[in-house]
């Protein structure tokens, strides 16, 4: 049986343009897939492992080659936990809104948490190699302003930063949906919510 894993980096439940859009899209598809499981992580609820001087001690060990032990090897066991968690799924929803230009704090530390050498990626003679294989992400995002211009796509750090991180898992089938601008008015808002649930609906396969 597939899983879809739905990470949701917005706070603001009910009243989120993020996740409106995204309730189209699991509507959607839970239709075409009503056998996948839907496995939510809502970073705003979950307590997510803090990285300490011990933890990233163990990073740099695993970087070397090395197995973790003792301290240093419970101290990574709530991090193993979501890292496999996370390659237990098939399929990835991210639900986020862009916060100052790039992403809430609670993805940079799931991303942060779960991002580690010989679990998601390892090195090679030819450089990191993705151990996250043929699997989709969709990423569905509010913005306040409309980031698609040419002019305005250098203040978007958003999407490049999650194509770069996901791409070194190996991660590459990714597609973003944007609700933008949400902050120029309602009708215009409420336009482009419409839009971009269009946009979702469509997206699933």
């Amino acid at each position: 049986m597939k899983k879809l894993l739905h990470i949701i980096a917005s706070p603001r439940e009910e009243a989120s343009r993020t996740l409106k859009v995204s309730a189209a899209f699991l509507d959607e598809f839970k239709k075409k897939h009503p056998d996948c499981v839907i496995d939510e992580l809502n970073l705003y609820k979950e307590k997510l492992p803090t990285l300490t001087a011990k933890t990233v001690s163990g990073k740099y060990m695993l970087m070397s080659g090395k197995e973790l032990d003792g301290e240093l090897k419970t101290a990574w066991n709530d991090i193993v936990k979501h890292i496999e968690r996370f390659m237990s799924a098939d399929i990835y929803l991210i639900s986020t809104p862009m916060w100052n230009f790039s992403a809430p704090y609670p993805l940079k530390q799931y991303i942060d948490i779960i991002l580690q050498p010989r679990y998601l990626f390892r090195y090679t003679a030819t450089g990191p190699e993705g151990l996250v294989k043929g699997k989709k992400m969709f990423v569905i995002t509010s913005r306040g302003g409309d980031y698609s211009s040419d002019e305005m796509k250098k203040f978007d750090h958003l999407e490049p930063y999650l194509r770069t991180a996901f791409g070194l898992t190996g991660l590459s089938d990714i597609t973003f949906i944007n609700a933008q601008p949400m902050d120029k008015g309602a009708d215009i808002q409420e336009q482009k919510v419409k839009e971009a649930i269009q946009k979702a609906r469509a997206a699933v396969i």
